[in-house]
């Protein structure tokens, strides 16, 4: 799939159809690939002298490689972009939406001349936030160059981290009540599965990390003289790498939170284990001493005290009754069961 855009006067970003590479005429600012079959990007090629990476080698990309200029002044960026996959997601009636796998995807920038090549290997809500702001012409947001673009997506890239970091605080914070309300804990803790849906925002947040490191080092590598030629977003990059600072605090203290929860879930766990293992320790507990006197008493011999006689029989149920009540007295007055 193949997308372009171009700057209207009032500067905003309008589409332009693509039927053919005759239609990738040179006003074009923006060219965004999705998943691209080689005869989009063969057009790409005819029309602007640009090769283009294939997604399995962006996959492949050794970090050394992933933010660099070539000897042509083409700027080349490779960077991580957060999705989640609501094809994973483990309770669809659930309020918590967001308790679903993520993927990390790559995605290229490559600023050639007066234009941006993106290519992805799927629609991403980062890019499509970005071009509904660039439609609405929102204060501030005239095109500039295609520098403004990549920064405006790497700005889309974190406001949807922070939606995501913000999205998990508000789960956990639900999670937290779950877990640490010991009076409703039996009527709403499946603990198996709250381990499991701590367990992936666990994974969540590590792929979010993931993201603003790789965000942070685009900014560094941005921010250096070389690399765009010219001071005019400087301004820009600071407030976007205070913002990704901020952002990895945040994901750190949500990792504390997760694992606290975690460990905390895991005692419930073992505590109940524990209960239920201490129960079954009790049960035999109170039948051994009314055994021991049953089998005493079933022995074949004359010489035991109360075996004969018209009142025998009461008198060994009584005993077997004491020696039986006995010790759940003793357990309640203990407060074991």
């Amino acid at each position: 799939m193949l997308e372009a855009f171009y700057a209207t006067e009032r500067g905003s970003l309008v589409d332009a159809t693509i039927n053919g590479g005759f239609d990738l005429h040179p006003e074009l600012v923006w060219v965004d690939l999705i998943a691209p079959t080689q005869e989009e990007q063969q057009w790409v090629l005819d029309a602007y002298q640009q090769n283009l990476p294939t997604l399995k080698s962006l996959e492949d990309i050794s970090s050394s490689a992933r933010f660099y200029r070539d000897d042509d002044g083409i700027l080349h960026i490779s960077t991580y972009f957060l999705t989640k996959n609501k094809n994973y997601q483990v309770d669809t009636d659930s309020e918590d939406h967001s308790n679903m796998l993520a993927t990390v995807q790559t995605v290229a920038f490559i600023l050639h001349k007066d234009r941006l090549f993106t290519l992805r290997g799927e629609k991403l809500v980062a890019f499509r936030a970005f071009r509904a702001r660039t439609r609405r012409n929102d204060y501030d947001m005239d095109y500039k160059d295609p520098v403004w673009l990549l920064l405006g997506l790497l700005e889309a890239k974190l406001d949807e981290l922070s939606d995501i970091l913000e999205d998990i605080h508000k789960d956990l914070e639900i999670y937290s009540t779950e877990v640490l309300n010991n009076r409703h804990r039996e009527q709403i803790l499946d603990l198996d599965d709250m381990i499991t849906r701590l367990a992936q925002k666990e994974d969540m947040l590590g792929k979010a990390q993931l993201c603003l490191i790789d965000l942070r080092r685009v900014l560094t590598f941005l921010s250096r003289p070389r690399a765009l030629g010219s001071h005019i977003y400087d301004a820009d990059i600071r407030e976007l790498s205070e913002d990704v600072r901020s952002l990895v605090e945040h994901d750190a203290f949500l990792f504390q939170k997760v694992r606290f929860l975690l460990d905390t879930t895991s005692g419930f766990i073992n505590t109940e284990q524990n209960d239920t293992i201490r129960r079954f320790s009790i049960l035999p507990s109170m039948l051994a001493p009314p055994m021991l006197v049953a089998s005493i008493y079933g022995m074949n011999t004359e010489i035991l005290p109360f075996a004969h006689g018209a009142t025998s029989f009461m008198v060994v149920i009584s005993i077997l009754v004491i020696f039986f009540v006995g010790p759940i007295v003793y357990f309640r007055w203990k407060k074991w069961i």
